[in-house]
């Protein structure tokens, strides 16, 4: 299996419309405009505080 294509963009699509954060993926698997096109909103990358 191509990990690069895990989780495939059905299941993302899948995932959000039974409630679950799929901002994992963002990235990963997919773009922060494909994370957009699933769940209508804007991407915000995780900031670390030291």
């Amino acid at each position: 299996m191509d990990l690069k294509s895990y989780p495939s963009l059905t299941m993302l699509k899948n995932f959000n419309s039974w409630g679950a954060d799929i901002s994992f993926a963002v990235n990963v698997s997919i773009t922060p405009e494909q994370f957009k096109e699933i769940t209508g909103k804007d991407y915000q990358a995780p900031t670390t505080t030291a």
